[in-house]
């Protein structure tokens, strides 16, 4: 791998990295000024690498611009555990999953509801019917068949126009 390639992976990765911990938290504006510094130490490195040939040199820059990156993403990882830990944000989450419980119960007791229980059933049952038919099946045959023939003289449509045209330019 070159120089250029294991820089192009190092910044893939301080990415992913940064846009994984904004996902966590829903905020990503607080995320752009340390994308921007991540930006620019790689276009700055980027740069410095097309004048620069000696190994040695890159090698130890390129462990700079690594802890340089690490550091970074480390302050990226506290913001959001400082985000994660906020009173509001905890009473947020908690809210959430009362909600989402009591979703879940509201389902769970329409569920044990005959009628709506009996509803889903009959769909069900329509559904079966409907794609184990016989007619349906021979229909789904025809129409792929169908579909192909239609492709298959498009395609040998085109290649006349197309050999057509070559015979004339030859």
């Amino acid at each position: 791998m070159n120089n250029n390639d294991r820089v192009d992976e190092l910044e893939k990765e301080a990415k992913y990295t940064i846009i994984k911990i904004e996902e966590e938290i829903h905020d990503q504006s607080s995320f752009e000024r340390m994308k921007e510094e991540l930006e620019q130490k790689f276009n700055e490195f980027r740069e410095w690498l097309n004048d620069n040939v000696d190994q040695e040199e890159i090698a130890r820059r390129f462990e700079k611009l690594k802890e340089d990156c690490a550091c970074v993403l480390a302050q990226a990882k506290v913001k959001a555990k400082e985000f994660n830990e906020r009173e509001d944000v905890i009473n947020g989450k908690e809210k959430l999953n009362e909600v989402g419980d009591k979703v879940m119960d509201v389902v769970n007791e329409a569920m044990q509801n005959e009628h709506v229980s009996k509803t889903i059933d009959t769909i069900q049952h329509t559904f079966t019917q409907i794609k184990e038919d016989e007619r349906v099946k021979t229909n789904v045959i025809k129409l792929k068949k169908g579909t192909l023939n239609l492709a298959e003289k498009a395609f040998n449509g085109l290649k006349k126009v197309l050999d057509t045209d070559e015979e004339k330019k030859g």
